[in-house]
C-alpha cells in the first residue's frame, strides 16, 4: 500500500473535523484518544506526515508523541481548534496523562499547582495539567471548518477514506477499550509503559 503524506497540523485538523461519513464538523473527546487515533492512522492506514513527523515512541504511557501538544496549542492560538471541558478524565486516562507529564519533566506539585512558574522560571503549561484531570473535547472553529474544506480540495480521496475508516472503527470506542486495543495490538509500543497491567486488566474486570 502506498504511503499517504500530509503536514502534521493539517492531519490533526482533518482527524478532528472529518467524521466517519466524510462530513466536516466532527469532534474528538480527549487528548489521549486523539493521540491514539493519530497513532492508528499511521500504523494501520500508512499515513505519514511530511517534514518532522509525530515520531511515536514507546514511553511510560504507550505510544507517545510530544509534538502533538505543541501542534494543538498552535492550532488553538490560530483560532482553528477549540477545546472545551466535556467531563472528568477516567482513572486510566489520569494515569496516562500523569506519565506524560512526567516525561515533560513536570513534577506532581506542578501538575496540582495553579499554573505558576517552573524551576527554570518558564511559564508552566496549565493546559497539559488540566488534561490530566479533565477530559477535553476538541472541535473545529468556524475558521477551522473553512480551513479543513480548503485542505480537502487539494487531497485525494484515499487520505479521506483512511481517516473515515479510523473514525468508523475506533472513535466510538470507550477510552478503556481503545487503550486495550492499542496495547494488545502493538506490544512494541508498551515496553516502557507503567500502566500496562492496569490497561490489560481493565477488560477482565468488565
Amino acid at each position: 500500500m502506498s504511503v499517504q503524506t500530509i503536514g502534521r497540523r493539517d492531519l490533526i485538523l482533518l482527524l478532528v473535523g472529518v467524521d466517519a461519513s466524510g462530513h466536516v464538523g466532527d469532534a474528538i473527546g480527549g487528548l489521549t484518544r486523539l493521540q491514539k487515533l493519530l497513532f492508528l492512522l499511521e500504523r494501520e492506514e500508512h499515513v505519514s506526515t511530511s517534514g518532522e513527523g509525530f515520531v511515536f515512541e514507546p514511553y511510560k504511557a504507550g505510544p507517545y508523541s510530544s509534538r502533538l501538544y505543541d501542534d494543538l496549542e498552535f492550532l488553538e492560538n490560530l483560532g482553528l481548534l477549540k477545546r472545551e471541558v466535556s467531563g472528568r478524565a477516567t482513572e486510566i486516562e489520569i494515569a496516562e496523562e500523569n506519565e506524560i507529564a512526567e516525561l515533560d519533566r513536570l513534577t506532581f506539585g506542578d501538575l496540582m499547582g495553579d499554573g505558576g512558574e517552573d524551576r527554570e522560571g518558564e511559564s508552566f503549561d496549565s493546559a497539559r495539567a488540566a488534561d490530566a484531570y479533565e477530559e477535553h473535547r476538541y472541535s473545529l472553529t468556524e475558521m477551522g471548518c473553512a480551513k479543513v474544506k480548503a485542505i480537502l480540495e487539494g487531497k485525494d480521496t484515499q487520505l479521506v477514506s483512511s481517516i473515515r475508516r479510523i473514525k468508523s472503527k475506533y472513535a466510538a470506542y470507550s477510552l478503556t477499550d481503545l487503550l486495550h486495543y492499542v496495547y494488545t495490538k502493538y506490544p512494541d509500543m508498551t515496553t516502557e509503559s507503567e500502566i500496562k497491567e492496569k490497561v490489560l486488566r481493565s477488560r477482565q474486570t468488565q
